[in-house]
């Protein structure tokens, strides 16, 4: 299955490309070369944020080369981190904000004042791994950026221009290639 639209691209480490659809439900595997590896998830099949074999609308991939896991972003109707097994795809664990179970219940209108949101909002929209192996969350819309460990249990959190609104500002993170990775960029749309 070819996604309408693709959003997120990563290179892992054995030089395959991974592809995400955010408008369909599955993020895809290729060589360099373009050979089809692995699909994960199918469009129109999701049953919501804790169903563990499909995706709803990814929008990012990463790929822990210390561990063989891809992280997904999962994402634009999902509200969660996702982590399968880089090369079979299988299933290993997924979380959602402060690394409890994700819901899909509604939330009420974002408020800047209000106490923070125990679940992330749509769209989750990166995921990022720094040096010293902590997993960076973009929850876009409440203008935030999580912290995690590999496994899920929660760090931090920071936010960025709460009165934003709209599409909130935590769209995309870079972490500086310094060993240290003294900065953190981060794209507010």
């Amino acid at each position: 299955e070819w996604p309408e639209t693709e959003h997120g691209i990563w290179i892992d480490y054995k030089n395959n490309v991974w592809l995400g659809g955010n408008s369909d439900d599955q993020v895809l595997k290729f060589t360099a070369a373009g050979k089809f590896l692995l699909q994960i998830g199918h469009a129109g099949r999701s049953k919501g944020s804790n169903d563990v074999e499909n995706l709803n609308r990814p929008t990012k991939i990463i790929v822990d080369k210390a561990t063989n896991e891809a992280y997904v972003s999962d994402g634009y109707t999902n509200r969660r981190v996702i982590v399968y097994d880089a090369d079979s795809g299988k299933y290993k664990r997924h979380w959602g904000a402060y690394g409890k179970v994700p819901s899909d219940d509604p939330l009420p209108p974002y408020k800047p004042t209000a106490p923070p949101d125990q679940q992330f909002r749509n769209p989750v929209h990166c995921v990022v791994m720094s040096v010293d192996r902590l997993m960076y969350v973009c929850d876009r819309q409440n203008d935030r950026v999580q912290v995690f460990k590999p496994d899920g249990t929660f760090v931090k959190e920071m936010y960025y221009e709460k009165e934003t609104l709209g599409s909130g500002s935590a769209w995309d993170l870079a972490l500086s290639k310094d060993p240290q990775q003294k900065y953190m960029y981060l794209a507010d749309g």
